[in-house]
């Protein structure tokens, strides 16, 4: 073999090994997205974070669809203020099952089921209140945003 070809051989070998370690640390990032994504879901400001400005989200019951990720998160965060200032005691939380995840260079697309739980505090029980599931089918689209994955889309369906 000539020097030369041994020259390009080895470019050759870079080349494919940075392809596939680029290609691994996106996946990871993508899955650390989902991730933060499920553990902010009771925090909302830090979930805000996660989203670019032009978020796009749709959810299906009742059928919305909202353009201005800022107005959107406004109004999840008061739905999520008065549930709080209601029985300040509770825990909500979210769950997934059965992600599946697809990464395409600077996009990648998420799918799963999610469930949001909702646990009365003993007051909240007194009052009324009953631990409450809601099952839903979660459609994520992210995107490389100036270096960093980003959610550009949510689409939400109840299961």
């Amino acid at each position: 073999m000539k020097l030369k070809n041994i020259g390009t051989y080895y470019l050759a070998i870079m080349a494919l090994l940075f392809s596939f370690t680029a290609k691994a640390d996106d996946t990871d990032d993508v899955h650390a997205l989902l991730d933060a994504y499920i553990e902010t879901e009771s925090d909302l400001m830090a979930q805000n974070a996660l989203m670019s400005e032009d978020r796009i989200f749709i959810i299906g019951a009742p059928a919305m669809r909202m353009t201005d990720n800022k107005t959107n998160m406004m109004r999840q965060m008061h739905v999520n203020n008065r549930s709080e200032e209601m029985d300040p005691n509770s825990i909500y939380y979210a769950t997934r099952e059965d992600q599946i995840v697809r990464v395409f260079g600077d996009a990648a697309v998420a799918s799963f089921r999610r469930n949001l739980n909702f646990l009365p505090s003993a007051e909240g029980m007194r009052n009324g209140m009953s631990n409450n599931t809601t099952r839903q089918l979660v459609t994520v689209v992210m995107a490389k945003v100036d270096g960093d994955w980003k959610i550009v889309h949510t689409h939400i369906s109840p299961a």
